[in-house]
């Protein structure tokens, strides 16, 4: 389904109209959305750059962003936008919040910033919408290169491991 921003309309009367459905075209493949989706999970976890995002009993996914401002008055940079957008539940998305902080002051970081609003909206959104909790994520993915290499090591093992019992 195409995303749309208006339902329908309401003529001078009242009477209304719904909007018409949109065609839609996957653009990726579920496989690749299912990776995308654990990657910005990963994101709101402990070891991730907004775990201020994290809602208990909630699969959370998002991304943050950090941007240096332009001033127009000398063409140079001055200042950040921090933001953070995500969604929820992860495993059958339902709401999508984006959160936009223009020229903070002091720490300026997306996810630091962002992240604990986004919690704030999402779960008063989730709980007035009667959204049930999710289960866990199956696995994460690693956010530094030592647990990304210790991943890699474990997948090469279980892959060797499943070769040997093949044959």
């Amino acid at each position: 389904m195409t995303p749309t921003l208006i339902a329908g309309i309401s003529d001078a009367a009242g009477r209304y109209t719904p909007a018409e459905r949109q065609s839609s075209n996957r653009v990726i493949s579920s496989e690749t959305a299912s990776k995308l989706r654990l990657m910005m999970e990963s994101v709101v976890s402990a070891a991730g750059t907004a775990p201020g995002a994290a809602i208990s009993g909630y699969r959370v996914a998002g991304k943050t962003g950090t941007a240096r401002r332009i001033d127009d008055s000398c063409g140079c940079y001055r200042g950040y936008t921090a933001s953070f957008i995500g969604f929820a539940p992860a495993d059958k998305p339902k709401f999508v919040a984006s959160v936009t902080i223009q020229d903070p002051k002091g720490i300026y970081y997306g996810g630091y910033l962002g992240g604990p609003v986004f919690k704030e909206v999402m779960s008063f959104v989730l709980k007035d919408q009667h959204v049930p909790p999710t289960q866990k994520s199956d696995g994460l993915y690693p956010l530094d290169e030592k647990a990304l290499k210790k991943k890699i090591a474990a997948e090469q093992a279980a892959q060797e491991n499943q070769t040997k019992r093949n044959h």
